[in-house]
Parts: structure tokens; sequence; C-alpha cells
């Protein structure tokens, strides 16, 4: 079911914060929405209960998802699917996330404030990491139906032109421009000549779809979360709607994690984040 959005949601307010975002989404580009919701069973919580209870409860969450999708669907003419799973919380995304092959994810981000919980404990993150989908997080409270600009931030790294096709493809959907913005390390000479040929190469690419395309340019330390910093400012001051950005490739075990750039964008960014992890070549 490739031509789906897939909307993991614990009914908290962010994650259907999330879900409305994702409505509007799939509203755009013809889409359908498949809303799931995982029974935590591995918890101790969970042991506390009777069978009985244990029935009684999964079947109140599903009427409660099944009653949000009739909203939706009433809403606006988008097919909504639900899928309720038992386990843990992770793993049974990932899980339904393989088997839907959705066109993105779209997941609620509420992190702590201490910074091991950012970086362990939040669900969104580890999706991030390991999904071979987009994850479109949402962190903010108030977010527009539309999208009238995207940000793209290029950098020096290998992978950073794979990004560009999504880019493309959201702005086909929602007819926005694309503002590119060269996010460069002052002092270092070599990224700024990588950069200034990647980009135009990229803006090439976006011209040949006739897509509306500004320009940027970023000169940052070398701190990535000064860079962070640098990068959400200048998406709020071109009242970018959209930032999408990449994951990092580990050359030592072929794996991807989520760097400190972009973790940072993520973590602090009222505005939506598009996640997309590298393809190897």
């Amino acid at each position: 079911m490739h031509d789906t959005i897939l909307v993991p949601i614990d009914f908290s307010e962010q994650s259907l914060i999330a879900l409305e975002q994702a409505h509007n989404l799939a509203r755009s580009s013809q889409l359908s929405l498949s809303i799931m919701t995982v029974v935590k069973t591995n918890s101790n919580f969970w042991g506390i209960f009777s069978d009985n209870e244990k029935k009684d409860l999964e079947f109140k969450i599903e009427q409660k998802l099944k009653t949000l999708a009739k909203e939706l669907s009433q809403k606006a003419d988008v097919d909504v699917h639900t899928i309720i799973r038992r386990g843990k919380v992770i793993e049974e995304i990932m899980r339904v996330s393989e088997h839907l092959t959705p066109r993105m994810i779209v997941m609620g981000t509420s992190p702590g404030n201490h910074i091991a919980t950012k970086i362990i404990g939040s669900r969104a993150l580890q999706i991030i990491k390991t999904s071979a989908f987009p994850v479109l997080s949402i962190k903010g409270k108030s977010h527009t139906n539309g999208c009238e600009n995207i940000l793209l931030p290029i950098d020096s790294t290998k992978h950073t032109e794979q990004k560009v096709h999504l880019a493309i493809e959201m702005a086909k959907v929602f007819k926005s421009k694309i503002t590119i913005l060269t996010a460069i390390d002052k002092n270092n000479p070599v990224a700024i000549e990588t950069v200034n040929q990647k980009f135009e190469i990229i803006k090439k690419e976006i011209d040949s779809h006739a897509i509306p395309c500004e320009t940027g340019y970023l000169y940052t330390e070398s701190d990535r979360s000064l860079m962070a910093l640098s990068i959400l400012a200048y998406a709020h001051r071109v009242q970018a709607d959209l930032i999408v950005i990449m994951t990092q490739q580990e050359n030592s075990i072929n794996k991807f994690f989520l760097g400190s750039l972009a973790q940072n964008i993520i973590f602090s960014s009222d505005i939506p984040v598009l996640t997309l992890n590298p393809k190897i070549n």
C-alpha cells in the first residue's frame, strides 16, 4: 500500500497534531491515511489487568481509533484505515511500515528536557534512525494547512543530493517554492568548494521541474548545535513551512545514525522536519 501515509498515534496532544498535518498532506496528495496505535503489552502496567480488563481496554482503544478515522474521512475525501497492534511500540511501527511501504511516516515529537532522554528515549528518533521511508516529525503546536516554502539545506556530505527528489515531490504536491540553503563551515575552504558545486547541480534539477526556487548562503561555525540554530533562524526568517534534511551514513559499518546537526534541528524546530535516510549505492 505505497499510496498511504502511516501515522502512529498514542492519542496524546502532539500525536493528534501530527495526525491533523498528515490528514492535510493526504488530502493534498491524494493519498490514504493509515492510523495505527500500539497496545504496550510489554509494560509492567499492562500486567496488572485481568484478561477481561485487557479485552475491554483493547475494545475501547479500537472504538476510539475508528471514531477518529470516521471523523477524518467525513472532514475531507480521504480514505482512512486503522491498525491496532500489541507489543513494543517501535518494533510494531517498523513491522507495519515494512508491510505497508508507506509514502512516509508522520509522527509527533515531544522530547524531554534532559539530553539523555532526547537521545535515547524519543520514539520518533528511533523511527527516524531506522526507517526505510521518509519520516515527517511534528513538534510545534500550530501549523498551516498548506506548505508555501520548503527549506532545503545542503552541505558537503556525499548523500545530500538524495533529498532533492523528496523536496521536489513535496513542492509539486503543495505547489510551493523551494529555498536552497547552503550551510557552510566558514573555516573549511574544501567544504565551501564542494557545496558550491552541489548547489549548481541541485539548482538546475529544481529549475528543470519548473518549481520556483530561491537561494541563500549561511556561513557558520563548525559547532553543530550553533549551525542548527542558524539554520532554524534562517528558516523562520524566510517563513519556511517545511525543512528537508538527511541522516548521515556511518562508513565503518554501513549503518545510519542521526548526526548531531540533524538531531539538533529535529529537537529545536517548531517547523515540521522531513528526514530521509541515505541509500547506499
